[in-house]
């Protein structure tokens, strides 16, 4: 039985595969176009139509269902940078649908090497090089850039997915440090369930029910930058009410 079960999750995670590059390929194509012909000033649309269009409907596709709770603490007008959990891959479209308004990721410089979805994140999103503190510093000042201009970022702060058994890895800086210099407040968001329905190690997908869970949103106001241990703590505690 347990073979069957993982089977059937390997092709349903084919079938999750086939419709995510499709959908990725085809609005690569058309975003390369509108971008490329009108500019830059219509990345945050093209980011707006992944989170509240593209995202659900990869949902729906895989039959994974979502429900959402405290997402009245978020004020739509407000810029925020926006952290989670990061357990699996289902996670990048899980978190993208529960958010309310469009923001810029923060992405790893790996993933401009898959085919289409690379692209597109190198056309919508920040990309860095951990490895390089230039990129690093580069992707600081953008950020920041980003925030003071009323857009709001969202960021793993785990920095990669987390595959061990603990319910969170240790956060990187990065998140913390552009909230209190753009002096911005973070918004946490909690997510449960993705790993039962997309295991972190092999190809598994299956149907089932996840859980986003937003916190009151923490203010930095007044904070610097020595108070980014406290206030990663303070992240850490709000997730783990959760986990």
């Amino acid at each position: 039985m347990k073979i069957l079960k993982t089977i059937l999750k390997f092709f349903w995670a084919l079938w999750g595969a086939f419709w995510f590059m499709l959908v990725i390929a085809t609005f690569t194509i058309i975003y390369a176009f509108v971008l490329g012909l009108f500019g830059k000033k219509y990345a945050m649309p093209c980011v707006w139509i992944n989170c509240h269009y593209l995202s659900p409907f990869l949902m729906k596709v895989y039959g994974i269902r979502m429900e959402e709770f405290g997402l009245e603490k978020i004020q739509p007008g407000r810029t925020y940078v926006f952290v989670a959990n990061h357990r699996a891959q289902v996670d990048i479209i899980t978190s993208a649908s529960a958010l309310p308004l469009p923001v810029k990721f923060l992405a790893k410089a790996e993933i401009k090497y898959i085919p289409f979805f690379g692209f597109m994140t190198k056309m919508l999103a920040i990309m860095v090089d951990r490895k390089s503190r230039e990129s690093r510093e580069k992707s600081y000042r953008y950020m920041v850039a980003a925030l003071h201009r009323g857009e709001s970022l969202f960021i793993y702060p785990e920095g990669t997915r987390n595959r061990t058994e603990l319910p969170l890895k240790e956060f990187k800086d990065g998140a913390f440090k552009v909230a209190v210099l753009a002096q911005v407040p973070i918004a946490v968001q909690t997510l449960l369930g993705t790993r039962e329905v997309n295991e972190p190690r092999g190809i598994q997908l299956s149907p089932g029910k996840v859980q986003v869970y937003w916190g009151t949103p923490i203010e930095t106001k007044g904070m610097t930058l020595e108070d980014v241990p406290r206030l990663k703590e303070m992240v850490r505690e709000e997730m783990m009410k959760h986990l």
